[in-house]
């Protein structure tokens, strides 16, 4: 255990007492948990929403950007020019044009059936997507939930004993007691101070560390869930940018260890996910850590510690039963978001979907050329984007994760996440401790 927090003393070495080693602890772990450049770059991750206004039919609706539209350049194209060949073909490349356009034109009946079975499986589709982005929401809002509970549950229960102390060694102490020269005086100091100048100093390193690696957690299971490529981004550039993110949170070990999933031959973590083998998940790695600092919390001896206010040994599993507890709902939170990410709707249904929808658009654009003719072309685009773009809405929607403004902003979560550790800290430790 000393291993692993001696960073957090050699932070501290220079301390000569051991009042100023816990505050400097303590707001060390504070500034890096609330670090500027940290916070700024994780806002920088997340695409910024479109701030549309929910009251307004038109706010936005001429916009393209977030609309998915590169999705539907493609058909969109496609058929006008199918719907432009046809209508030339008509007008100069056939003599006898007007038989062909009367028997196309009399197509329509055979071809408007398909709008019907069409418009389930959009529905549906859309119906799912949503269904998906709003578990995700909700995955992502536990995560949130959670990681504010955890570090109020851990914080009031490992910073407690240590608290009911102080208060029993203050109302110990005699209030009326009027010093007659200067050995009593300081008899009744050294009785008004006993208790203050404990060393709290491994006390308190456990905590941060503790509260350390919870901060990390957002931001490791932003990185699982994010592409690994984004475009502009080298494999170098995008270990720095993530390293950015996590800051001075943890050792440099222990953020390759987070953001490197992959091993080299000699076992060691890399970047590379062509030549190395895949080893780890950056959110179990976060997790696994916080299961074996839970028990160091729930177990740990206090410095100074009493049996008037040492936990009983039911009282401590007690509390590593509740951080556990927790600590589980983080894997259930990651656990859905990781499913909602990996497994798309099935392909039978989505290329079956797309195979008559296509379907149903070419012939439904030759027979309205055929009847309407040029007239008909930009009422043809305008309908054919509404047919496409609902599928083009679905495929943005069921897996929200991405670098796109209609995903979660995973980044400004863990901020979020951040600093309310920090609130925490500062509520429950720092008034306990040094107030």
């Amino acid at each position: 255990m000393s291993d692993r927090r001696a960073s957090l003393a050699r932070l501290n070495s220079s301390s000569s007492t051991s009042s100023q080693n816990e505050g400097q602890i303590f707001q060390t772990t504070l500034q890096a948990i609330l670090s500027p450049s940290r916070l700024a770059a994780l806002d920088a991750v997340d695409v910024a929403p479109i701030p549309y206004n929910s009251y307004s039919f038109f706010s936005y609706i001429m916009s393209i950007h977030g609309r998915n539209f590169p999705m539907l350049i493609s058909p969109l194209l496609a058929l006008f020019l199918f719907g432009l060949g046809w209508q030339i073909l008509f007008v100069y490349g056939l003599d006898d044009a007007s038989d062909v356009q009367e028997f196309l034109a009399s197509l329509d009946d055979l071809i408007t059936p398909l709008l019907t079975p069409l418009s389930f499986l959009l529905t549906f589709r859309l119906g799912r997507a949503a269904v998906r982005f709003w578990d995700a929401r909700r995955a992502a809002g536990k995560m949130v939930e959670i990681c504010r509970t955890n570090i109020a549950t851990v914080s009031v229960g490992f910073i407690s004993p240590i608290r009911l102390r102080k208060r029993h060694k203050r109302k110990q102490q005699p209030q009326s007691h009027i010093a007659d020269n200067e050995q009593d005086k300081a008899q009744q100091d050294k009785r008004e101070n006993d208790g203050e100048n404990e060393d709290h100093t491994e006390d308190l390193e456990l905590l941060c560390e503790y509260a350390r690696w919870l901060a990390v957690f957002p931001i490791a299971v932003k990185h699982f869930l994010r592409p690994a490529t984004r475009k502009g981004w080298k494999m170098d550039v995008r270990y720095k940018k993530r390293r950015y993110e996590i800051g001075p949170l943890l050792t440099e070990e222990d953020a390759q260890n987070v953001i490197m999933e992959y091993d080299d031959e000699n076992g060691k973590p890399t970047s590379d996910c062509i030549t190395g083998i895949r080893a780890r998940d950056p959110p179990l790695v976060v997790l696994n850590r916080l299961h074996e600092l839970a028990y160091d919390v729930a177990h740990f001896t206090y410095t100074n510690d009493s049996s008037l206010f040492s936990p009983t040994p039911q009282g401590r599993a007690i509390f590593y039963q509740q951080i556990r507890d927790q600590l589980d709902i983080l894997y259930g939170a990651y656990g859905a978001m990781e499913r909602i990410n990996g497994t798309p709707l099935p392909f039978v249904y989505v290329i079956h979907l797309r195979t008559f929808l296509l379907l149903y658009l070419f012939l439904w654009n030759m027979v309205s050329v055929a009847t309407y003719g040029w007239a008909s072309l930009p009422f043809l685009f305008l309908l054919n984007w509404a047919l496409l773009g609902i599928e083009a809405a679905a495929v943005e929607c069921e897996k929200p994760f991405s670098y796109k403004p209609n995903h979660l902003l995973l980044g400004k979560m863990s901020v979020v996440i951040a600093r309310n550790i920090a609130q925490a800290l500062k509520e429950l430790v720092n008034d306990a401790l040094f107030k």
